[in-house]
């Protein structure tokens, strides 16, 4: 069981790999029933609880909880650790290539923009263990990296909002 996340209603999702390849459970504290949620890893449940996004086979993925409804795929190919605006509008990932990408998620509707770049990290490499930045409702990023000088231990972006409204 690895890369976990808690809603405010009380559900734990979790990668289980115990298959050979990574599945989401969810767990409820209410009833202690645990039950399959879709084939993928590195979940995370939106602000309000009612939305899961996730690394999928090809790509990043947000869909319904506890549903009805299918995926909806938010990236343009593979990526990995997302998580979500304090807002829940907004859902951020680490492409490949280490850019860290936002997309506008709608979930009255069901949309979500394409991606964008916001700008490139120096992460190590994203991994199944856990997410290696965050941020802030303000805004801001706190990004667990290696600098490319080793002259300072920390990157803070700020005004990254206003690449979205462009």
């Amino acid at each position: 069981m690895r890369h976990l996340d808690w809603s405010s209603d009380g559900h734990l999702v979790f990668s289980d790999f115990s298959n050979g390849f990574p599945s989401l459970r969810v767990y409820s504290a209410a009833d202690h029933q645990v039950v399959t949620f879709a084939m993928g890893a590195e979940a995370r449940f939106s602000p309000d609880g009612k939305w899961i996004v996730y690394v999928g086979f090809g790509g990043i993925f947000v869909q319904p909880f506890p549903g009805p409804g299918g995926r909806i795929e938010i990236s343009t190919g593979s990526g990995a650790q997302p998580t979500w605006g304090r807002d829940g509008g907004h859902i951020f990932y680490i492409a490949p290539d280490k850019k860290l990408m936002a997309v506008s998620f709608n979930p009255l509707d069901k949309s979500a923009s394409a991606p964008q770049v916001l700008f490139q990290t120096r992460i190590i490499s994203p991994n199944f263990i856990g997410t290696q930045y965050d941020v802030s409702s303000d805004g801001r990023f706190l990004i667990n990296s290696v600098p490319s000088n080793y002259s300072s231990p920390l990157t803070l972006f700020t005004g990254w909002s206003a690449q979205l409204r462009r």
